[in-house]
């Protein structure tokens, strides 16, 4: 309980909205609910993941969420994933929208937030673990220069690149701009606070922007650490 009053005051230091404070405290009904459900999803992914090089396994605790959601989707062709790391979310949508196209952007330079990390060693996983799918595309650069050279719609767009709020505001705008109608955007780590400023984490980030697309976008769910929206 505790941790959950926790994060409701820091969605509220954090300016959101009462339709995602309501959103994340269903969410949390939900999942205790589907409790058995959602560990399936976990354990599943992770099984799939032994026969792949992941050194950090953050992906999995999301898969049924990720699933509740694409499921719903009509049509999903076009995905782009800003963040691509070792290539785990990259596989599981691959894995369950197997006629649809990824496109992963990274530059596998690191940031501060994981300044202990190999990034040559991470590229290296991502390469060898996608190596046998057919429908994602690799782009090594930064998420901003991608959308200077980007001439593509998206049905389906995963940020979780740099987490400081300057860049997490771009993705946002840049990622809105090539969303189509309809289309879901899903933002990682939404309540994480890592820098000391709350003004310099994702969650005001993007809820300074969110509440500028009023009547634009719906609140599809809201968990313990991701946004999911759609463009309306």
């Amino acid at each position: 309980m505790n941790k959950y009053i926790d994060k409701i005051l820091f969605l509220k230091k954090s300016n959101a909205s009462l339709k995602v404070i309501f959103s994340f405290t269903k969410t949390k009904i939900v999942n205790f609910i589907l409790k058995k459900k959602i560990k399936k999803f976990k354990n599943d992914n992770k099984n799939f993941l032994k026969s792949k090089k992941i050194i950090h396994d953050y992906f999995s605790p999301h898969t049924y969420h990720f699933y509740s959601i694409i499921k719903k989707q009509y049509k999903i062709e076009n995905i782009l994933e800003i963040g691509s790391f070792e290539g785990n979310s990259s596989m599981f949508l691959a894995r369950n929208l197997k006629n649809s196209k990824i496109y992963c952007v990274d530059n596998w330079k690191g940031t501060n937030e994981y300044n202990n990390l190999d990034f040559k060693s991470l590229e290296n996983n991502f390469d060898e673990n996608l190596s046998s799918f057919n429908n994602i595309y690799k782009n090594k650069c930064s998420s901003d220069e991608f959308f200077l050279n980007n001439n593509l719609y998206f049905d389906l767009i995963y940020i979780d690149g740099h987490h400081k709020a300057d860049q997490v505001t771009k993705d946002f705008k840049n990622s809105w701009k090539f969303l189509n109608k309809d289309g879901v955007l899903i933002f990682d780590d939404y309540i994480w606070e890592f820098y000391k400023n709350i003004k310099d984490n994702p969650c005001y980030a993007i809820n300074s922007y969110l509440n500028e697309l009023t009547n634009k976008h719906k609140i599809l769910k809201v968990t313990n650490s991701q946004l999911f929206i759609k463009k309306i």
